[in-house]
């Protein structure tokens, strides 16, 4: 082989080489812009004596969580979309019209910037009788919240809370 050739190979291979190396290059900031934004939503519940009892929405993530919309189901029925005012017909079902609260909805498109929290639900004094926490402990537990979310890149999430047992 002439020495022409084998630089001609070469630089090939070189460039070849380089350019393959910017698109992996292209992918990994890709992604690292999409990590660095992820929103992570979730939902604690509390209902201990002689603090308040509350369902709060968290954004744990790194970015803002741009909602697109919130579910409710009692008990596995969804609460229908076109009831006036979703949290009151959730209530009701669970048995908890009659507790002193302070309810907040979310407004589809609403956006949760990172480390933000929404208290959904929240009563207005804290709890202090056994009987109390359990009525509302197990109201509670009858209600399934799912949120579904976006990251700033339209990337869509899903939160259940609680979350669907995988098997025991």
């Amino acid at each position: 082989m002439s020495s022409e050739l084998i630089l001609g190979i070469i630089g090939t291979i070189i460039a070849l080489s380089v350019a393959i190396t910017t698109i992996w290059q292209g992918v990994l900031t890709r992604r690292h812009n999409r990590l660095s934004v992820k929103p992570i939503l979730r939902i604690d519940r509390n209902a201990v004596k002689g603090e308040y009892a509350s369902i709060i929405l968290r954004n744990n993530g790194v970015g803002p969580a741009i909602i697109n919309s919130v579910k409710f189901m009692v008990d596995g029925l969804t609460i229908p979309e076109n009831v006036r005012d979703p949290w009151i017909e959730v209530l009701n079902r669970i048995g908890l019209s009659d507790t002193s609260i302070r309810i907040q909805t979310i407004i589809p498109k609403e956006s949760f910037s990172a480390g933000e929290k929404f208290e959904l639900y929240k009563t207005i004094n804290p709890v202090t009788e056994g009987e109390e926490i359990n009525k509302i402990r197990t109201a509670v537990d009858r209600l399934t919240i799912l949120i579904e979310y976006e990251s700033v890149y339209e990337e869509q999430f899903i939160l259940r809370n609680p979350a669907i047992n995988q098997g025991t």
